[in-house]
């Protein structure tokens, strides 16, 4: 497949494409402004619904913006150190008030 000439971040974006097999979403996301994938790493679930992304599509591009952000592949999309655009967040602890026998504990 011949691709046209195009700056080296652009090729890249369509090269993630066409292995994700989802170029059709190319020039919706071009004409909305994620030209390269710098841009692209940063796009919300909310911008690829408004693009008219499939579910199935919006949730390979997470996991392509996860994995090149070194979030492990088996490893998934909401845990806690995931935040939109799949970039790491610190965890955040959570306490849990628990009644034992009258008395007040957090675990």
């Amino acid at each position: 497949m011949d691709l046209p000439d195009m700056n080296p971040p652009d090729r890249e974006v369509q090269l993630i494409l066409i292995r994700l097999q989802m170029l059709c979403y190319l020039n919706r996301l071009v004409e909305a402004g994620f030209d390269n994938w710098k841009v692209v790493k940063d796009i919300t679930e909310k911008d690829m619904q408004i693009l008219g992304m499939k579910l199935g599509h919006i949730r390979k591009l997470q996991r392509e913006i996860a994995t090149s952000r070194g979030w492990p592949q088996n490893a998934p999309l909401n845990g806690p150190y995931v935040c939109c655009g799949g970039q790491k967040q610190e965890p955040v602890e959570l306490k849990v008030k628990t009644t034992f026998n009258g008395n007040a504990a957090t675990e």
